[in-house]
C-alpha cells in the first residue's frame, strides 16, 4: 500500500491509486504543471482545484454535490488548504463559525472534521487516525504533502521562474504553467470570507504578471497576435494595467493596424479621466506620440 503521494507506510490509506484512463477522465493543468517542477502527479490519490470554484478529486473522480454533508465542511477544508502550519482551534472557530458560542462552535468544529476525513479518506476504518488532517492539542494542521493542489503548484512555480532564465524556454513554460492552472479567482465560490481575500488578490496578481510575461515574449518573438490575446486577457481583469495597455498597441502596431492603437489610447485616456481623473503615464504618451510620427 502507499501513502497519498508518500512513500510505503503501515498507516495506509487504502488501495493504490489507479491509473487513469485519459478516454475516461480530463486530468486537467496539473500533471504537466507538476512535472515542471519534477513532481509526479500520479502519486497523489488527491488532488484539489482552487482556483475558480472548489474542486476535489480523489482517485481521478471528482466529487459532487452529494459527496459534501453540508457547505461548513467545504470552508473548513478551504480555510486549512491556506494554512502551511499548526493554527490553533480558535482561530479556525473564528474564521468558519464567527457567530456562534464557543461550545456550539466546537461542536460543529468537531462534526465538520469527521465529515470532511471521511470524505478526503474513504478507505480509512479509524479517522480520528488521519494522516492527512491532524488536530492534536487543540491545534489542526492539514498536511499538504500527502495532496496536490493546484495553488500550491502555482506558487512553485512563480518561485521557480525567479531563478530561471528570462530568455529561456523553461522560463516561457513556467509562466504557461501558471497561466493554465489559474482557472478563476481563488474560492471563487466562497466569495465573501474576509481570511481569503488578501490571498486571493496576492495570486491574481501573480497570475497577471506571468500572462504580461506571456505577452511580452511573444511580442518580442514575433507572434503580436497572440501578445494581443494575452493582454486581453489581463484587461478584462485589470482595465487599468499599464503594462498590458502598452503590448496591447505595439501589438496592434506589428499588425498593422495603427488605427486601432490611436484608438486604443483615446479610449484609455477617457477611461482613466472617468475612474481616477488622471491622464495616462508618460511612457503610455510617448508610445502614442512614436506611434502618431510613424
Amino acid at each position: 500500500m502507499s501513502r497519498l503521494g508518500g512513500e510505503a507506510t503501515g498507516n495506509s490509506n487504502g488501495p493504490e491509486t489507479p491509473k487513469p484512463e485519459q478516454s475516461q477522465v480530463e486530468l486537467g493543468p496539473m500533471p504537466k504543471a507538476a512535472a515542471l517542477l519534477n513532481i509526479d502527479a500520479h502519486k497523489f490519490r488527491i488532488w484539489i482545484r482552487t482556483f475558480g470554484r472548489l474542486r476535489v478529486y480523489i482517485d481521478y473522480k471528482e466529487l459532487t454535490a452529494k459527496d459534501w454533508s453540508y457547505p461548513k465542511v467545504q470552508s473548513l477544508l478551504r480555510f486549512l488548504l491556506l494554512q502551511h502550519q499548526s493554527i490553533p482551534l480558535d482561530a479556525v472557530l473564528e474564521r468558519i463559525w464567527p457567530n456562534l458560542p464557543d461550545d456550539r462552535a466546537r461542536q460543529n468544529f468537531s462534526v465538520a472534521l469527521h465529515h470532511l476525513r471521511s470524505t478526503l479518506e474513504p478507505h480509512r476504518t479509524k479517522h480520528h487516525d488521519s494522516n492527512l488532517i491532524i488536530y492534536k492539542n487543540r491545534q489542526v494542521r492539514f498536511n499538504h504533502s500527502l495532496v496536490l493542489v493546484d495553488r500550491n503548484l502555482f506558487i512553485q512555480l512563480s518561485r521557480e521562474k525567479i531563478a530561471t532564465d528570462l530568455s529561456s524556454e523553461r522560463y516561457r513554460a513556467l509562466n504557461e504553467a501558471m497561466v493554465s492552472l489559474y482557472a478563476g479567482q481563488l474560492f471563487e465560490d466562497e466569495p465573501y470570507q474576509d481570511w481569503c481575500i488578501r490571498e486571493r488578490e496576492r495570486l491574481e496578481e501573480m497570475y497577471l504578471m506571468a500572462r504580461e510575461e506571456l505577452a511580452r515574449l511573444s511580442l518580442e518573438e514575433g507572434d503580436p497576435m497572440t501578445a494581443l490575446r494575452h493582454c486581453e486577457a489581463i484587461l478584462d481583469r485589470d482595465p487599468l494595467r499599464e503594462v498590458a495597455h502598452i503590448i496591447l498597441m505595439k501589438a496592434y502596431v506589428a499588425l498593422g493596424h495603427r488605427t486601432r492603437a490611436v484608438n486604443h489610447y483615446h479610449q484609455l485616456t477617457r477611461l482613466l479621466a472617468e475612474e481616477l481623473g488622471m491622464a495616462p503615464a508618460s511612457t503610455i504618451q510617448q508610445l502614442y506620440e512614436e506611434i502618431l510620427q510613424h
